[in-house]
């Protein structure tokens, strides 16, 4: 199973008005399922991700209900299926 990503309605305007994505692979963590979103919608990665690489602090990026940072950051291990909400 592939994993979705939805986004704020915010961020619409830099994907064209679309707010969910589905992604064709089936990544293991957070980064990987970003760097397949960043492939399809390249625009989107400055707004999440600051220059270092590390999330936005005005930027919540949410697996199973819980806070990416929270967990393991970007490292966070994500399961076929899954669902990310960043916000």
């Amino acid at each position: 199973m592939s994993c979705i990503i939805y986004l704020s309605g915010h961020l619409k305007s830099f994907t064209g008005g679309r707010t969910e994505f589905t992604l064709d692979s089936e990544p293991e963590t957070v980064t990987n399922a970003l760097d397949s979103l960043w492939l399809e919608q390249s625009a989107l990665r400055d707004r999440i991700l600051n220059e270092q690489g590390d999330i936005r602090q005005h930027v919540n990026i949410f697996y199973g209900g819980r806070d990416v940072r929270r967990l393991d950051g970007l490292l966070t291990k994500i399961d076929a299926g899954s669902e990310l909400h960043i916000f």
